[in-house]
């Protein structure tokens, strides 16, 4: 585990220590025009966001009103009521929103959640689809495999390799030619028009759950995911509005010295749940460990909102209001979660480092006792 801890440290090391050197904007309306060239990762959050000009890395976005019609030359992970792609992406792209539309080309690979999705017909996606929503059309292309979940959807143009899906209905039109097999989960056949053609073979699965309902485990876990970035959301911007001055001096630790925080917070990791085995172990500790348990898990349940509150304070260091710096904070660590791998070494962050400060500002808010020397002692 020793050995390891580098290789865990060292990709967070980076990427806080180069967070001044990104882009970030905010504000009701947050652009980048068609003109503009920024040469790094873009963070943006905004009532509208338009990023009509060309992004050298990668944009993560959260507004009302999104849209990217200029060049991302990265990932673009981005949540809004209406998300619409007509740009040019090389990367991934990863979006959430009540109605999503892709009309550009996406070089990577493309997951979605949204109510209504649409992948236009001058709108492709270079490798694998996955998408989970009530109405999901796919006008465009896509290079390889397609993973649906919805109550519809509809396929109208090529399919590099396998379509899989899980909805009530499903159709193919007469553009819709898929280069592998299909696959679907539905109390209904599928609706196939003259013209359209599957390579591979067409097999029905007859759902398990009653007709009627619908419940897949891809809605499911994205359902749970999209309520768990809420929740903390709400939770993190509650605490902040409650406790600002306590929050902000905790994370003042950090800025000053944040190796110390986090070492804190290892070690702490290490050491307190083993104390807790040994004094529950003992008839006489039990109460003692019972406390330390609840105190460990108060620290363990505030790390996220602190850790939060501390990125907010990176990337908006001229900032001075709370709200807005736990607002984009909690969003980019929420976001970053999700990202494989990378949201590991968040989580491990966002435990080590909380833990690190609020055990360090406990420890200097605790008062030590005083003494009384007898005179004539010392």
């Amino acid at each position: 585990m020793l050995g390891a801890l580098p290789l865990f440290l060292l990709p967070i090391f980076l990427w806080v220590g180069l967070a001044g050197a990104q882009t970030f904007r905010s504000g009701d309306t947050a652009t980048v025009s068609a003109s503009e060239t920024v040469n790094s990762s873009l963070f943006v959050s905004g009532r509208t966001v338009d990023i009509a000009g060309t992004v050298d890395g990668d944009v993560i976005c959260a507004g009302m009103n999104i849209s990217i019609s200029g060049t991302v030359r990265g990932d673009v992970i981005c949540a809004g009521q209406t998300v619409t792609v007509s740009g040019d992406v090389e990367g991934d792209v990863r979006l959430a929103g009540q109605s999503v539309t892709i009309g550009g080309q996406v070089s990577g690979n493309a997951s979605v959640v949204t109510a209504a999705f649409l992948l236009e017909s001058e709108g492709s996606v270079g490798q694998d689809l996955s998408a989970a929503g009530s109405d999901l059309v796919l006008n465009g292309e896509v290079g390889r495999d397609v993973s649906l979940a919805g109550a519809t959807a509809t396929i109208n143009n090529q399919i590099g390799r396998n379509v899989n899906a899980s909805v009530e209905n499903i159709r193919l039109h007469g553009q819709a030619d898929i280069g592998g097999g299909l696959y679907y989960t539905s109390s209904r056949e599928a609706q196939v028009a003259q013209g359209a053609a599957v390579a591979g073979e067409t097999k029905r699965t007859q759902p398990a759950q009653k007709k009627g309902t619908f419940e897949t485990p891809l809605v499911t876990g994205m359902s749970f995911a999209l309520y768990i970035i809420a929740a903390l959301m709400i939770l993190s911007l509650a605490l902040v509005l409650l406790f600002p001055a306590a929050i902000h001096a905790t994370t003042s630790i950090a800025l000053a010295k944040p190796l110390k925080v986090l070492l804190t917070g290892f070690i702490a990791g290490l050491a307190v749940p083993v104390l807790i085995a040994v004094l529950m172990i003992t008839v006489l500790g039990i109460p003692l460990a019972l406390l330390l348990l609840g105190v460990w898990l108060l620290v363990l349940f505030l790390s996220g909102p602190v850790f939060s509150y501390y990125i907010g304070r990176l990337l908006l260091s001229d900032q001075r209001n709370p709200f807005l710096i736990m607002a984009l904070g909690s969003l980019v660590v929420l976001v970053l979660l999700f990202v494989p791998i990378l949201g590991f070494l968040v989580w491990l962050a966002a435990i080590w480092m909380g833990s690190g400060m609020l055990l360090l500002e406990l420890m200097r808010r605790t008062p030590r006792p005083q003494y009384e020397v007898a005179p004539g002692k010392k």
